[in-house]
């Protein structure tokens, strides 16, 4: 994930020309491939600033964005806010949402 994937690049490690990889990738996730992979970043960011001491800048470069503004402006349009306030709301704990 923190490698700076290219559809063309990640077509030549699979053998297969881009058009067939996105296609590929369509029929399986319902996303593109670049869009898939910005989605488990902001997935993997977004833990990390939940579960981690880590600054914004650390937690982008550890999911593969190498400019923290990339990773707060589409942490922004998914959420609404930027990634330092999301880290200084509550949010309920793993357990407190499964333990009733």
């Amino acid at each position: 994930m923190a490698e700076p994937w290219t559809v063309l690049r990640l077509a030549a490690a699979v053998s297969v020309s881009r058009t067939h990889l996105t296609r590929l990738f369509v029929t399986h996730t319902g996303a593109a491939p670049m869009v898939y992979l910005r989605e488990l970043r902001l997935t993997e960011f977004t833990r990390l600033l939940e579960e981690s001491d880590l600054s914004v800048a650390s937690a982008a470069a550890q999911v593969g964005w190498t400019d923290a503004r990339v990773a707060s402006a589409w942490f922004r349009r998914r959420f609404g806010t930027t990634p330092s306030r999301y880290r200084s709301a509550p949010h309920p704990s793993c357990s407190e949402s499964t333990s009733r």
